[in-house]
């Protein structure tokens, strides 16, 4: 009997729509604590006069926290279990981001986005490997794809914090609110640790005594550790390096734009209160990327999703790098978020069928840290064609890469679609 076999007679319904929820939130908070940035940015480097490149640095600050973060916690999560380590990230996460709301220099200000952003960034990858092995083969996509629209609730709601406190209290109140991490953290004591994870780890008992299932005679084949040489093994090298490719891609595009989103606004010439608002439509319109995404994965597949969306995005972005009457640069920019945010979406669905169990924790967290390399040097990317006033080719730039990297992984990554992943 196959592992995903066991999972789908033991996990019932219930269990599983109870743990998308859990996770859900855990993501919404990371979106909620990454997309605080073009928000309160605009409004600390006017409070402490900082030029654009410093202010940058804010922003990819964070982003090496996050690097850090995602680098070891798939080697964490794997050797200490999905919840532990949930736990662990969120509530560093948590306590440091609420921490950012009293930061009174530049300096206190990047110390604490560093350390929150080791908790958020760990937190991702852990928390798409935890739900993926609650899932079985014929519902996968679709709930990891849901887990990732997550995010766009996540951005939501700080743009509504911003919109009714932030704006006009300051912008230390957009992070003091992002002491709501404690609920998902509550949360997260009362679900059990993840089924395929313990029984890789050949802990019976707890299995059956968390899912009343018993495993009787049924045995599995033993697991070798996991480390990083596993997927860059001969098997999995080409996989993993196309992998890293697409998050990557994923990341510099997403973060390059909304990052600076209002800073490209204000160069098309939308001023500050349209900025705002405007900003706050494009997370709106994440939602039907993902619900698109969800639709579009158990319908035609992993590779030809993939492939429509990232293509989309590159179309898009040209089309929004090219446009200047405010109808037209609103409607792109709800385009390319729709794009972009499905493209998300099935990435994060897609990553961890492509690894069995063992190193699905250390595949995710490695991807997850090329993520975080990628958008903290973003953010300098689009500084620089801001600073030059040539934003439309920086843009294009991403467009492009964007066209690539989806032909690419349609070309050479296998489908998954309907697979079990043991």
């Amino acid at each position: 009997m196959t592992l995903d076999k066991v999972i789908d007679e033991s996990i019932s319904s219930g269990k599983r729509k109870l743990l998308l929820f859990i996770t859900s939130l855990g993501w919404a908070y990371v979106a909620a604590g990454v997309m605080i940035m073009p928000f309160a940015q605009p409004m600390v480097m006017t409070e402490w006069n900082l030029s654009r490149n410093f202010a940058a640095s804010l922003s990819s600050s964070g982003f090496i926290g996050m690097f850090l973060g995602a680098l070891i916690a798939g080697l964490l999560s794997d050797k200490f279990g999905r919840k532990i380590t949930s736990i662990l990230f969120l509530t560093i996460a948590t306590l440091f981001s609420f921490a950012n709301g009293f930061a009174t220099t530049p300096f206190n200000f990047i110390m604490f986005r560093v350390i929150s952003g080791f908790g958020l960034g760990g937190l991702l990858p852990v928390l798409n490997t935890y739900l993926t092995e609650f899932l079985n083969v014929g519902i996968r996509g679709k709930y990891l794809v849901l887990l990732e629209a997550s995010w766009a609730f996540g951005s939501i709601y700080m743009a509504i914090i911003h919109m009714i406190f932030g704006r006009y209290l300051g912008w230390n109140y957009d992070f003091i609110f992002m002491g709501i991490g404690l609920l998902p953290l509550i949360l997260l004591l009362f679900v059990p640790e993840s089924p395929k994870y313990l029984l890789i780890k050949d802990k019976k008992e707890e299995f059956k005594k968390l899912f009343k299932y018993d495993l009787k005679d049924i045995s599995f084949k033993k697991q070798e550790k996991s480390s990083l040489k596993n997927i860059l093994s001969k098997k999995y090298y080409k996989r993993t390096i196309l992998v890293w490719l697409q998050w990557f891609t994923m990341s510099f595009g997403y973060y390059g734009i909304f990052i600076w989103i209002k800073g490209i606004l204000f160069n098309k010439g939308i001023d500050f209160v349209k900025a705002d608002w405007y900003t706050f439509y494009m997370y709106i319109a994440q939602l039907p990327g993902y619900l698109l995404a969800a639709y579009f994965i158990e319908k035609i597949g992993r590779r030809k999703s993939v492939l429509f969306f990232m293509i989309g995005t590159g179309i898009s972005s040209i089309a929004f790098a090219y446009s200047s009457q405010n109808t037209i640069v609103l409607l792109m920019s709800l385009i390319v978020s729709i794009f972009t945010l499905g493209a998300w979406g099935l990435t994060y669905a897609y990553t961890p069928e492509l690894y069995p169990t063992q190193y699905r924790g250390t595949a995710n967290g490695t991807s997850s840290a090329v993520t975080r390399f990628s958008g903290f040097i973003a953010p300098y990317y689009t500084a620089f064609f801001l600073e030059k006033n040539i934003i439309f080719s920086g843009i294009i730039g991403i467009a492009i890469l964007f066209i690539i990297t989806g032909f690419l992984n349609f070309i050479f990554l296998p489908e998954t679609k309907n697979v079990e992943v043991n």
